[in-house]
């Protein structure tokens, strides 16, 4: 007898099938698994905030800026942000009022409208260094950006989302919480995780790990030593380590956190 559940086998025809063979398998087994799901995180469907800019933003998407705008482009290329990043990510500036000398990295909800940003101070010796704009922090930052179909990477700050690339997603912190829309998104979906946290922050990933195997979520951890964070990491180092990372199952876990003791 075939032991194969029909998650695992949709799984396989994701990665490596055509969009037709992906649709197929997702009509197939979504009696199976999605109405068991929506019971377990049953609550109202919430709208996604939407939230205004400051009204000093100034975008850097743009090809020509004005002076006062060279000391935050000096800033992002010292932490290794290109063109294509700034117009990816939609990054801009304050030169003035509240979030005064910092770069605003906006997020964008599924509906297009911006739902949050924060701001990294890029003058020396100002404290705090990151503020955060108004509303919740439950939301999926830049969701609009993100294909559930495929693996996200999930890291903890929006600069080390910027080195992972595509389809990652900063969790605003290290931890993410079970009833938090992002994790929902993530079950709902059959979503695979590669995980990305600090080196300091592993006793968190391996709650988030056990948490989301409990969800039958497929998961890999990037090894992140040698680093503060993936935001230093060089592209090329980043791209290796996520290559390498390995799937973690449930005795893998059990054997990491044996090790952890």
């Amino acid at each position: 007898m075939c032991d194969w559940r029909t998650n695992s086998l949709r799984r396989i025809v994701r990665r490596w099938g055509n969009f037709r063979q992906v649709r197929e398998w997702k009509d197939l087994d979504s009696d199976i698994e999605v109405g068991d799901l929506e019971t377990i995180f049953q609550k109202e469907e919430v709208i996604d905030q939407r939230i205004a800019l400051p009204e000093e933003f100034r975008t850097l998407t743009g090809k020509d800026h004005p002076p006062f705008a060279a000391k935050a482009l000096k800033y992002l290329k010292h932490r290794g942000v290109k063109k294509e990043d700034i117009l990816y990510w939609k990054i801009g500036y304050c030169s003035s009022g509240e979030y005064n000398d910092r770069i605003i990295l906006p997020s964008f909800g599924e509906d297009g409208y911006c739902n949050y940003f924060t701001a990294r101070c890029y003058e020396k010796g100002v404290w705090p260094p990151y503020l955060n704009g108004p509303g919740s922090k439950d939301i999926i930052f830049n969701e609009l950006m993100i294909d559930w179909e495929k693996e996200v990477t999930l890291v903890e700050g929006v600069f080390d989302a910027i080195v992972a690339g595509d389809n990652s997603i900063p969790l605003l912190g290290s931890s993410l919480r079970e009833d938090s829309r992002l994790f929902r998104k993530i079950a709902l979906n059959d979503t695979s995780v590669l995980l990305g946290l600090d080196h300091d922050a592993q006793r968190k990933a391996m709650r988030l790990i056990k948490a989301l195997l409990a969800h039958d979520i497929e998961v890999r951890l990037m090894d992140t030593s040698g680093y503060k964070d993936i935001g230093e990491m060089p592209p090329n180092v980043f791209q290796e380590r996520k290559d390498k990372a390995p799937f973690i199952d449930s005795d893998a876990y059990l054997l990491k956190i044996a090790l952890m003791a």
